[in-house]
């Protein structure tokens, strides 16, 4: 089969594997703008940097827009087992945790399988629940924290344990909601308790957080490759720029933004090939809630009908092959295949989509899309590794893996912009809620809502609760 960009990709890939720039720019990232967690200096720092490379790189358009959104200032905490022993553990308390003191018996629920919380509701009502990592075996999709916190709480929880599945990696942090005391610790103290409550038979914990929650500023960043044709129609290529704030957030996510950057770079030294735009974004606050491409898609929305695809790459300059995750859009298989033939590189992809990254607020609004990684890998992914804990250093980052990222993306979207007719279909309402419900995530979407109508019966409400209750969200 005959690649019709041949010329091209050979440009393209030449001044990619020529080239260090995504590993300079993500040095940057990480050691002078360190996690970029909303709020912080190395938030806007990080967001002026990046908006002045990509006018280094020609778009010279290149901007950052600010909003507001519930932001967290983390405080030292603690956890102990005080009876029927005393022991003191190091910790941490999670995003977003309210700042208060909990003394209470300990339940273990291992990986927190979705049945567990309701067969052992008499058990888990007024105690602190200690969680797993860990996906529970036989589970047919990912159960993230935020659904194991969320069953917790409806269970009657009034404190709430993380335990990091993996050994030698610390505590794993994670946003929640502010609801209880809330906290990780890691895999070696967490087998402490576990061994303990198995050979006492009962122990009671104390947890003590001195956290706070407060509205914050952060940014999106955007900038156009500009396309030959007048046509409305562009397409979106982002990944989250915030990392957690114990951890520079190297692979997850700065290694998705150097390599959106990097796109932006190669794509507009061949912008006179290119027939609709590109936009390249680096979107904040992911980490605790999708904050920023629900702005986005709030603040643009009357243009989101013009985006032909949106390309989320959170994390994409990690290991592995670099393919597309479609979200349910069969009919582009033939133009995958198509492709992946002329890319000459692994290319993998399939079907499948979850509520957990900046891909979601785009595919509530009928906006074709698709995640870079590879969906094979995805598929027996036993979790985050060190991700989300203050190992996601730079130096778990090669160039080589920033070059395939960049390298298949960046084709990839060029033969997305340059079809003469896009197929990718734009899903009703009903037909995207269908295919959530038949991923399971429908019970996951309307957890927050089950929450929030039981802790309004409570008697009493911590302040940063009451906050969460009435907050109205701009989206």
């Amino acid at each position: 089969m005959s690649n019709p960009y041949l010329d091209l990709d050979k440009k393209i890939v030449s001044e990619i594997y020529t080239s260090s720039e995504p590993m300079e720019n993500l040095k940057i990232l990480c050691d002078v703008y360190d996690s970029r967690f909303p709020g912080t200096p190395g938030d806007l720092g990080s967001v002026k940097y990046m908006v002045k490379k990509l006018k280094e790189y020609g778009i010279k358009d290149a901007y950052y827009e600010p909003f507001k959104i519930p932001g967290w200032k983390r405080g030292p905490a603690k956890v102990s087992i005080t009876s029927p022993i005393k022991h003191d553990f190091d910790c941490i308390s999670l995003p977003h945790s309210i700042a208060g003191e909990i003394e209470a018996k300990l339940v273990w629920l291992g990986e927190g399988a979705v049945d567990i919380y309701e067969k052992r509701k008499d058990e888990i009502k007024d105690s602190i629940v200690m969680v797993s990592s860990a996906n529970p075996p036989g589970a047919t999709r990912s159960l993230h924290r935020t659904e194991k916190f969320m069953r917790s709480i409806l269970a009657g929880a009034k404190g709430w344990i993380f335990m990091n599945q993996y050994p030698a990696y610390g505590p794993q942090t994670g946003g929640i909601s502010p609801i209880v005391p809330s906290i990780s610790v890691c895999y070696e103290d967490g087998m402490f308790l576990t061994r303990t409550l198995e050979r006492e038979g009962e122990v009671k914990v104390k947890i003590k957080t001195t956290d706070k929650n407060m509205d914050v500023t952060t940014y999106n960043v955007i900038g156009d490759v500009p396309g030959t044709t007048n046509s409305k129609e562009y397409l979106v290529v982002g990944s989250h720029y915030d990392g957690h704030d114990i951890s520079q957030g190297a692979v997850d996510p700065a290694s998705g933004a150097v390599t959106v950057l990097e796109i932006a770079r190669v794509l507009n030294m061949v912008k006179d090939k290119l027939k609709h735009r590109v936009r390249c974004m680096c979107f904040g606050a992911e980490e605790t809630g999708l904050y920023g491409s629900y702005a986005y898609t709030a603040m643009h929305e009357d243009d989101l009908k013009n985006i032909r695809f949106m390309l989320n790459l959170d994390a994409a300059g990690g290991a592995g092959r670099k393919g597309v995750r479609l979200h349910d859009h069969p009919e582009l298989d033939e133009f995958m295949k198509k492709t992946a033939d002329e890319l000459k590189s692994p290319f993998p992809f399939g079907h499948g989509v979850g509520p957990y990254s900046d891909h979601w607020p785009f595919y509530l609004k009928s906006v074709p899309c698709g995640s870079g990684g590879d969906i094979d890998a995805a598929r027996v992914s036993t979790g985050r590794g060190y991700g989300h804990s203050k190992y996601d250093t730079l130096d778990k980052v090669e160039l080589e893996n920033l070059q395939k990222a960049a390298a298949n993306y960046s084709r990839f979207l060029l033969r997305v912009s340059n079809a003469e007719k896009w197929i990718a279909r734009r899903k009703t309402k009903t037909e995207i809620d269908e295919f959530i419900k038949k991923q399971g995530y429908n019970e996951t979407v309307q957890l927050a809502d089950k929450v929030k109508a039981y802790v309004r019966t409570w008697g009493e409400i911590h302040p940063d609760t009451a906050d969460w209750l009435n907050r109205k969200s701009d989206w």
